[in-house]
């Protein structure tokens, strides 16, 4: 029998993994429209099955190194089959954003991102920096690639970030495509997933369609594209040319680049009204009572000018909406006593515009809503304290409420991991 090889280290170093390839077909014509890279360790490895691989590669903190190498990996094989107009997708791991390529990589990432069809997968499964997820997306979306969510449906993390990234195409998990059991769950993944492709125009791609009846339920669910072994499994790239779909991959427009501060953005796109602070208060307490007691919210930021620090009922509403799952990330402030999992507290720099803002953005599968206000010129209302006078706008325009989160998110650098909630 032959020995078997459990060095991981000098297989991450030789660069000893391989990938496979599986369609992604039309399900309107069943033909194939791209092909999924699958990593695979060498076949005397303890490492062979990729649940293995990845497992020791982030036991050992090396995943963002291996991730890179089964990436530019793929690349290679499929750059040099010759084949260059049908899309490659490329699974990554969230933590792998903002990490450098490999230096023995580069030449081959360079060219496989001027001669390739990329489109990223984002894995689900695990949260990374959003700063460095957003920056990474638009990053690569410049360069002519696309965005993919992948096994939406297995964690929460995929439906409040599918409104974030807006990505081409939403891979719906085998176990909502294979599942013949009714149950909320499903139903509110599918219909977040139907209400998100609906407005932004990206694909729905349902995993693991392995019989007629798989391949019915992805067709009902609005699913345009497919993948499992209904329509073939993981293998070699084929040698003969492969009759490809008529049905393009869809390119979602991103949102725009932003302004430096939610108010920058909602100021130009809708009306603002003058608010007191007294007024604010109760607004602000519309949406973290949607946060606090219903599953409507799934991620709140909230923002104050640095003269208005909350007060210790704010932490403590704060603390109970983290508590029931919510991802809450509190900028600029300080809070008086440690807080409870859940409630990031992000400091801001002393001439940070944001610090002369109230934000108050709340996002989640359906629902989405923003107060932003900013302090009046103090010239015009020299009022101060519960008079002071804001210019407020109150939103619930899905894209404003979004474009004005992507203002805060560079600077969500000291986040933890596992922010998302």
């Amino acid at each position: 029998m032959p020995a078997v090889n459990d060095d991981f280290s000098a297989l991450l170093a030789g660069r000893e993994v391989y990938p496979i390839f599986q369609p992604i077909v039309s399900l309107r014509d069943e033909q194939t429209v791209g092909y999924e890279a699958l990593a695979r360790g060498p076949a005397d490895s303890l490492y062979h099955a990729p649940l293995a691989l990845f497992a020791e590669a982030e036991r050992r903190g090396a995943l963002a190194e291996l991730d890179w190498v089964c990436g530019i990996t793929a690349c290679a094989w499929f750059l040099d089959s010759g084949v260059r107009d049908v899309p490659l997708f490329l699974n990554v791991d969230p933590a792998t954003f903002g990490t450098a390529c490999p230096i023995d990589l580069l030449p081959t990432y360079q060219h496989a991102l001027r001669d390739l069809n990329l489109v990223l997968e984002i894995t689900e499964r695990r949260a990374g920096d959003p700063a460095a997820i957003l920056h990474a997306v638009t990053t690569f979306r410049q360069r002519g690639g696309r965005i993919a969510i992948d096994d939406v449906g297995v964690n929460p993390f995929s439906l409040n970030m599918i409104s974030v990234l807006a990505p081409d195409v939403i891979k719906l998990d085998r176990s909502i495509t294979q599942s013949r059991v009714p149950g909320w769950a499903r139903t509110f993944v599918i219909n977040s997933v139907c209400a998100e492709a609906a407005a932004t125009g990206a694909a729905i791609l349902c995993e693991g369609i392995e019989t007629p009846e798989d391949l019915e339920a992805a067709r009902a669910m609005g699913a345009t594209f497919g993948q499992g072994w209904l329509f073939g499994k993981p293998g070699p790239l084929p040698v003969a040319e492969v009759p490809l779909s008529a049905e393009p991959l869809p390119r979602v427009d991103p949102y725009p680049a932003c302004a430096t501060t939610p108010f920058a953005v909602a100021a130009e796109r809708a009306r603002t009204l003058p608010m007191c602070r007294r007024m604010l208060t109760p607004m602000c307490a519309l949406l973290e009572d949607m946060a606090l007691h219903t599953d409507a919210v799934r991620l709140l930021l909230a923002a104050a000018p640095a003269g208005t620090p909350f007060s210790e009922q704010d932490w403590m509403t704060y603390s109970h909406i983290a508590q029931r799952g919510v991802a809450v990330v509190v900028l600029g402030q300080e809070s008086p006593a440690p807080l409870g999992a859940g409630v990031h507290v992000v400091p801001l720099p002393e001439d940070d515009p944001l610090l002369a803002e109230r934000a108050l953005i709340a996002v989640g599968s359906y629902f989405a809503a923003a107060l932003i206000a900013r302090q009046a010129d103090p010239e015009r209302h020299p009022l101060d304290g519960d008079t002071q006078l804001y210019d407020a706008v109150l939103t619930y325009d899905r894209r404003l409420v979004i474009e004005a989160l992507h203002t805060l998110v560079g600077r969500l650098n000291s986040l933890p991991v596992d922010v998302a909630g």
